[in-house]
């Protein structure tokens, strides 16, 4: 039986809920999903991010986490926006959610950030489920950090349990990891109820 570390615990227990009803919610993860929710879903993810990214990772961080290697993606689903036939200017036009967590102390930037770097783990089940839909493309989002997915996660939670070594640290990040999905969940709501296609 897998050993989950005190943070781990703390993280997973805090947005387990929330973690389900938003996968269950998004179009992107139904049976019938293709190509247009794919690119719906870049679309919104990008927007999620747009305003907090590169806050986030310029912080300070163990040199073992190697935050400049998780600091672009951004950069990622741009690329695959540019792919699906989006123009630079198009793309700068999305919407954005606006959301502006809290991110002066260390754990809630672990919080926010295991939001972000657990959606990577889901990334090779979704490639899956979408790649005869997608073919030929193969998107940079999709890919992650590719074969070195597990390493990076593995790193990513012992750098946690190191950081989060008291219950208030781990309290702290659990919410801020609850209030990073509820907002990703409300801005992926809110974009669903709007839309008319993708843009």
């Amino acid at each position: 039986m897998e050993k989950v570390s005190p943070a781990l615990s703390a993280l997973r227990d805090a947005t387990r809920a929330l973690h389900e009803q938003l996968e269950a919610s998004l179009p992107v993860a139904s049976r019938d999903a293709g190509r247009e929710e794919f690119v719906c879903y870049l679309q919104d993810m990008w927007g999620w991010l747009a305003t907090f990214e590169k806050r986030l990772w310029r912080a300070n961080w163990p040199e073992a986490l190697v935050a400049p290697a998780r600091a672009d993606k951004l950069a990622w689903i741009e690329q695959d926006l540019r792919a699906s036939g989006m123009a630079p200017a198009e793309i700068a036009a999305l919407p954005v959610a606006g959301y502006r967590p809290a991110l002066a102390t260390a754990a809630q930037r672990f919080g926010v950030a295991y939001v972000i770097e657990g959606a990577q783990l889901g990334t090779r089940v979704l490639g899956r489920a979408l790649a005869p839909a997608l073919e030929p493309w193969s998107p940079r989002w999709l890919q992650g950090y590719g074969d070195e997915q597990a390493g990076f996660w593995r790193s990513f939670i012992a750098c946690a349990e190191a950081e989060l070594d008291t219950p208030e640290a781990r309290r702290d990040a659990a919410a801020a990891a609850a209030d990073a999905f509820a907002s990703l969940a409300a801005w992926f709501a809110q974009r669903q109820r709007l839309r008319v296609g993708c843009n």
